[in-house]
């Protein structure tokens, strides 16, 4: 997914909006699809896809780009979330196009489409059409609809006949693909999983894998066009125009959330044993935990009752992230209030223990993180359960 070149991106459009109706592509005219590397950044960790136009008679070499965004526009980053964020397709000079990429260290490669004359006609008007001011705009999902099914659906709806791909698909669900992209950032992916509900959960087709641009590659290799009884290759030749080596762990991998986690509990858990043969109690590590596992569960409800993403949806992390933790410690804190709500933890106990077994039955998939810090309150509440039932 391409970072936004504002001026470069409006100032060719407009430039190409205005010669549309003297761009005939002659004989030598080759439309391809240009798929593109990952990178440590969190929104090129997916790599990218994009349709290149070149044709040499005319000095036409344009790529064509869905995935353009600006994290610059007011509000990007809410809109993103709830999922109202609009991306756009712009295009722009290969030669600016291959600079960028070979800048940013990430791998070019390159399908040349098995076209007839007319295909490649169309394909383009398509393109220029589509690139206008009040059509180059398209609502973002993730899954769905992205800078790779965009490519992917304008194949198949510009040939003049069928597409088809082979049925095989890699037997993952939405979840596991991505999480797959995600290791070169652990963290990222552990906050990426635990917003992610059971509809990530479930496989994807063939068909569906190509939202991520590696596997539209891998399934347009083998993909054919069927027309008038005939069938051919969708690619005609594949080149590829720049190797990079593979995108590095980020140094936070090496402390790796599983690491971390494991570490702290271990921690937490040291705390409650020697609290436990003192006779004083603390409350700072409760604080942490209780602030953390409340802060989670409201921003899991905020996705549940706002957000536009289908696969933020049913999501049963909420099980565990209880929100009601939240207005629980700022009473807790509160020492008169501390008799009377006491009995929560007891609940809490309860409850949390009520999950683990629970969530094998559950249709989706919870990270070693989250059971780590599960363990930690639950640690903590089982410690203060005790004092509650002795004094019952």
């Amino acid at each position: 997914m391409k970072r936004f070149l504002l001026f470069l991106a409006v100032s060719l459009c407009f430039a190409i909006q205005s010669f549309s109706q003297q761009i005939v592509l002659t004989n030598r005219a080759e439309i391809s699809v240009m798929t593109c590397g990952a990178s440590d950044l969190i929104h090129a960790i997916y790599g990218h896809t994009a349709v290149r136009v070149h044709d040499p008679v005319k000095h036409f070499d344009v790529v064509f780009n869905y995935g353009v965004f600006s994290f610059r526009e007011p509000n990007f980053v809410y809109r993103f979330a709830k999922g109202n964020a609009n991306y756009m397709l712009a295009p722009e000079r290969y030669g600016d196009f291959y600079e960028s990429y070979i800048r940013s260290g990430r791998s070019i490669r390159e399908q040349v489409l098995n076209l007839t004359q007319q295909e490649k006609q169309q394909m383009l008007d398509f393109l220029i059409d589509n690139a206008k001011p009040e059509n180059r705009e398209y609502r973002y999902d993730f899954f769905f609809d992205n800078c790779a099914t965009r490519v992917r659906d304008l194949v198949a709806n510009q040939i003049d006949g069928e597409l088809k791909f082979p049925d095989a698909n890699d037997g993952l669900t939405f979840r596991e693909h991505v999480s797959r992209y995600q290791q070169i950032l652990p963290w990222t992916n552990l906050g990426i999983q635990l917003v992610l509900g059971s509809p990530a959960d479930k496989l994807a087709s063939a068909y569906d894998e190509m939202f991520l641009p590696q596997y539209l590659f891998k399934h347009f290799a083998d993909a054919r066009l069927s027309a008038d009884g005939e069938s051919r290759p969708l690619v005609l030749k594949t080149n590829t125009i720049y190797e990079a080596p593979e995108p590095k762990l980020s140094m936070l991998a090496v402390y790796s959330p599983e690491i971390i986690l494991t570490l702290l509990l271990v921690l937490v858990a040291w705390v409650s044993f020697r609290q436990l043969k003192g006779s004083k109690r603390h409350y700072g590590i409760d604080s942490v935990l209780l602030f953390i596992h409340g802060l989670i569960g409201v921003v899991l409800l905020w996705f549940f009752l706002y957000s536009e993403h289908p696969e933020m949806k049913a999501n049963y992390n909420q099980l565990w992230a209880v929100c009601f933790n939240l207005p629980f410690l700022f009473l807790w804190l509160i020492r008169p209030w501390r008799r009377l709500l006491r009995w929560y933890w007891v609940v809490l106990s309860a409850w949390l223990l009520l999950f683990f077994p629970l969530s094998i039955f559950l249709p989706q998939h919870f990270e070693m993180g989250f059971y780590l810090l599960i363990a930690m309150l639950l640690c903590r509440s089982l410690f203060h359960s005790r004092f509650v039932l002795a004094r019952k």
